[in-house]
């Protein structure tokens, strides 16, 4: 006979056979799975009426056998598929769910999207679900009866909340789509700005590349796009700023002698995408002090002319080695490169 530490590990072991992904702590007591404080996803599970999902004070229960693609279980949420629920409860509520459209963005008007039971004792419940297209319209019943409407915002959520309890219906039909977004985002104000002086030393020099992107409904991504002097690409997402505004600032990122292009590719939720025209930018070295892309006794003069002056690492570009002082070393970068030509 198998003790009970041996059942656990077999079980364990099940569970990681079909993908089973833990952050903390999961208990399975017989038939019933019991999360607490979890982060996890589960994989093309069944999961029965006997199951039960706990995230703070609800739990998520399916009135009859259901099959999930994936089960992501956080500490305030839950989400089924691509349904996820965020409720707020003064006291505790079950939520048993009936029916979740496997495709909601492929709904039509009037189709059913989601039916589930909640069962709470009193206080105002907020419900805040996601997984629903932006600006589409949707209906919801309580118990058969039109309880109210609601808009998908930006992020795909739909919202309503209930004051009067005891076992409630609710479900939630397409009302409205909202029209198909054609329109890709618009980028603009593209500006370069970098350290002065122009330095390859990544401790000195750096180059900040920002814009302006707006869309009409939701940006969904920024990325530069780098093409280097080696012929390479390098695809970086920008960051976001302040409203609108998206920057990428790096002290390694053109940091390689040579000429560069780079454009910048915006995407919106709805998968529209636009391209900004292509823009130059050339990284001398430190060696070419003039950065006319030869190096030559003019590059000797300049350094001339600040002989002995002395300064903070990365001054000026009379200082090549960045020392802080401009003395003869300099004379030597330079010499050392006499008559080369880097602008190719």
């Amino acid at each position: 006979m198998r003790d009970g530490a041996a059942d656990k590990r077999s079980c364990f072991e099940q569970l990681k056979k079909i993908g089973y992904a833990m952050k903390k702590l999961l208990l399975v007591l017989g038939s019933v799975l019991l999360v607490l404080g979890v982060s996890f996803v589960v994989s093309a599970i069944i999961v029965d009426p006997s199951m039960q999902f706990i995230v703070q004070n609800e739990t998520y229960q399916v009135n009859s056998t259901m099959v999930f693609s994936q089960i992501v279980i956080s500490d305030t949420y839950i989400v089924f598929n691509d349904t996820g629920f965020y409720v707020s409860s003064p006291n505790s509520i079950t939520i048993k769910l009936v029916y979740i459209d496997a495709d909601i963005a492929g709904a039509v008007n009037g189709e059913k999207v989601l039916d589930f039971y909640a069962i709470a004792t009193a206080g105002t419940v907020g419900f805040s679900i996601s997984g629903f297209p932006v600006n589409n319209e949707y209906l919801i019943k309580k118990n058969g009866v039109d309880h109210t409407t609601s808009v998908a915002d930006v992020s795909g959520f739909i919202s309503f909340s209930n004051a009067a309890w005891s076992t409630q219906r609710f479900q939630i039909y397409q009302q409205t789509a909202a029209p198909v977004d054609s329109t890709p985002p618009q980028i603009s104000g593209v500006t370069r700005t970098t350290s002065d002086p122009l330095d390859t030393n990544p401790l000195y020099g750096w180059i900040n590349v920002s814009c302006t992107v707006t869309d009409n409904v939701k940006v969904s991504q920024v990325v530069l796009r780098i093409h280097t002097p080696g012929g390479s690409w390098n695809n970086v997402s920008m960051v976001t700023g302040a409203a609108d505004k998206y920057y990428y600032r790096s002290a390694t990122g053109f940091s390689t002698v040579g000429n560069y292009s780079y454009s910048l590719r915006a995407v919106d939720s709805s998968n529209n995408a636009v391209t900004s025209s292509t823009m130059l930018f050339s990284m001398p070295p430190n060696w070419d002090v003039n950065r006319d892309g030869l190096i030559t006794v003019l590059d000797l003069v300049f350094i001339s002319n600040h002989y002995d002056g002395r300064g903070s690492f990365g001054w000026i570009r009379e200082d090549v080695d960045n020392t802080g002082k401009v003395e003869v070393l300099d004379m030597v970068f330079v010499s050392g490169h006499f008559g080369e030509k880097w602008w190719v």
